[in-house]
């Protein structure tokens, strides 16, 4: 057996390719970066005003506690279950791009997973693995709220704002259609990376107790290097989506990427109206 590739990124990607008539890829890559430019990254929830709220640090400790509770509700509770349930849905890829399509999309899904359960790649020199649940993002995510004074008690029996409650049901209307899961990932992992440093800091302005290099509030940031690790996971997302896009469906992901970010915004705005210190 031949030594297996050291890059495994590239190799997962690179097989997704691989596994599309390269016509078709280059069409359906055309399409999501068109997506992204004209759609994503234009779209005002890019640039929402909350941004610039919270780099002028206008939440105080009730506001940013409440974008916690709701941010957890819309998105977060279910982000790694549906980044699972992607993996799972990579099967529907088998019946018409065979196996090798199905097991490299679930591969590179795979990679995105283990950073949200806890796994530090790459840091292993005696190959064995790094990490622990408490690494989890969504373990740091709790003791970020127990930080902010909020008890597991008292984010479970929250109810969310009918905002949340639309957000949170375009993920959990979604777990079955792998294109369509794979699409709103990858919006996830577009559209939000430039609210994870301001709310960073303004969170850690009113709660100091959140500044740590490990924790919650250090994960999806900017680094030295002007990098996010979501540089990678959105890349990774959209490969996914390029392998299972058809030319058939190309208008309805068109109309349903517009109407995900329509209802995201809508939770920011709702947010920003009662989340900012009166």
């Amino acid at each position: 057996m031949s030594a297996l590739p050291t890059d495994s990124r590239g190799s997962a990607r690179q097989l997704i390719r691989d596994s599309v008539d390269p016509s078709l890829w280059e069409d359906n890559e055309a399409f999501t970066r068109k997506l992204v430019k004209e759609t994503i990254l234009a779209h005002r929830l890019h640039s929402h005003p909350i941004l610039d709220a919270w780099r002028n640090h206008e939440f105080d400790l009730d506001g940013i506690r409440l974008v916690h509770m709701e941010v957890r509700s819309a998105f977060l509770e279910v982000f790694s279950e549906s980044l699972l349930r992607l993996m799972q849905t990579s099967s529907q890829l088998e019946s018409t791009l065979g196996y090798k399509a199905k097991l490299s999309a679930r591969f590179l899904v795979q990679l995105n997973v283990l950073d949200e359960i806890g796994f530090e790649l790459g840091h292993a020199g005696d190959e064995r693995h790094v990490g622990h649940p408490s690494r989890a993002h969504y373990w740091l995510l709790a003791e970020a709220m127990n930080a902010l004074g909020l008890t597991e008690a008292q984010w479970r029996a929250y109810v969310p704002s009918p905002e949340a409650r639309a957000t949170r049901a375009t993920l959990d209307d979604n777990q079955n259609d792998h294109l369509r899961l794979a699409v709103l990932l990858a919006c996830i992992e577009t559209v939000f990376m430039p609210y994870y440093t301001p709310w960073a800091q303004n969170s850690i302005k009113v709660c100091p107790e959140l500044r740590s290099p490990n924790g919650y509030h250090s994960v999806h940031i900017e680094d030295d290097e002007g990098h996010f690790v979501d540089d990678d996971h959105s890349e990774d997302s959209w490969f996914v989506v390029r392998q299972a896009l058809t030319p058939a469906r190309r208008e309805e992901i068109a109309r349903f990427t517009a109407s995900l970010l329509d209802t995201w915004a809508a939770l920011f705005d709702s947010l920003l109206a009662r989340g900012r210190a009166q």
